[in-house]
């Protein structure tokens, strides 16, 4: 049903079990591995211990199965979700933080205490946010109190931007503790990106652990959306006295009375023009011509345009004085020549910071593209 979970259940003795659900419950040969078992008692007060591995190996599940089993023996557990992708703790596109003490049934179901903001589903190209929001994560996880940190990441693992991604991010996170999940030596290459010293685990995936198709990870993209996005409302905001990042705008000087050149080299009506020392970044009312570019040699600098439909249902992510991602939104209208903004969001103040992602969703949470890579 609409934002269902999958529940693995296991008894550790004769039991009775009352289950309310949709569909029949499947009886599935050993739920939890020996494998996993041995590993959680390694784990100990003090722990800072990296899950790696590919796709639909059962990182997620593990995550969930140690959390927990550490949360039986009385400790505070940090949970770092790094899976921007089909994220656990948080919404889509942003790294997230919980701190449990208790046995929970599913991470998904977890209020983040804290989130930094990446905005898309994918790491590559976001590998600086990726490590320095996990690196702040990870700190703040210690300032809480927690006594064991648990890092989950993303199944980005082949390629060589994937094993720097992971290099980076080990050496940031300085780990004691390193566990690789795979089905056979899919993953094994990552074994000598482990920072030495640390204790590496090679465990197997769990045999219930199916791999998802494409459109299923669309549709779990869509339900978490729907999820962070519920009782959203259209909020106008006036951008003077707001940090907008992820973006050329906000970068340079105005220059209104460029507008008017500007318009007939392009051949498109520009709303808004800025001047950096580096380019010129315009907004114009309608779509970004690829032949405006040819006005790039009678300025003599790089010119970068976008339409302001390229924003409507931008992804946003809307950040404290600290840069900690406190919710997220879609973008309605951008006019920085009004010195306005409408988003769509459930946060409804402070409003000091906000961080353009990469993704377009409709309001039911469907994708409806991606941010082009050339827009200001």
């Amino acid at each position: 049903g609409e934002g269902a979970i999958p529940i693995l259940a296991s008894a550790s003795e004769e039991s009775e079990v009352e289950i309310w659900a949709n569909r029949s419950p499947v009886e599935i040969d050993e739920v939890v591995p020996r494998s996993w078992e041995g590993v959680s008692k390694d784990v100990e007060g003090g722990d800072t211990v990296v899950l790696l591995g590919g796709t639909d190996v059962g990182k997620s599940s593990f995550f969930a199965f140690l959390a927990n089993r550490l949360c039986l023996r009385g400790l505070r557990v940090g949970l770092v979700d790094t899976d921007v992708g089909q994220s656990d703790i948080g919404p889509v596109g942003t790294i997230g933080l919980a701190l449990i003490s208790e046995p929970m049934v599913h991470p998904m179901l977890l209020t983040p205490d804290s989130m930094y903001f990446v905005g898309d589903s994918t790491p590559r190209g976001h590998f600086l946010p990726m490590v320095v929001g996990t690196a702040k994560l990870l700190e703040l996880a210690k300032m809480k109190g927690a006594a064991v940190i648990l890092v989950n990441t993303t199944g980005f693992i082949h390629s060589g931007a994937a094993r720097s991604l992971k290099h980076h991010k080990l050496a940031a996170i300085a780990p004691n503790k390193v566990i690789i999940i795979q089905r056979s030596s899919e993953a094994e290459h990552l074994s000598n990106l482990v920072p030495l010293g640390a204790q590496l685990t090679r465990i197997g995936a769990a045999s219930s652990v199916r791999r998802k198709h494409i459109r299923q990870r669309v549709i779990a993209r869509q339900r978490n959306i729907r999820r962070y996005m519920r009782g959203s409302i259209s909020v106008d905001i006036t951008l003077d006295g707001v940090r907008i990042f992820n973006t050329l705008f906000y970068s340079g000087n105005p220059r209104a009375e460029w507008r008017d050149e500007l318009s007939k080299a392009l051949g498109a009506r520009v709303v808004y023009v800025e001047e950096a020392p580096d380019l010129i970044a315009c907004l114009i009312d309608g779509p970004s011509p690829a032949a405006g570019l040819k006005a790039t040699r009678r300025l003599g600098r790089t010119l970068k345009i976008a339409g302001l439909q390229d924003y409507e249902g931008l992804y946003a992510g809307i950040l404290d004085e600290g840069d900690a991602c406190i919710g997220v939104g879609t973008i309605e209208e951008f006019r920085p020549d009004k010195g306005i903004m409408k988003m769509r969001t459930n946060v409804d103040e402070g409003f000091r910071c906000i961080s353009f992602g990469y993704l377009k969703f409709n309001e039911d949470g469907s994708q409806l593209g991606r941010r082009r890579s050339f827009q200001p």
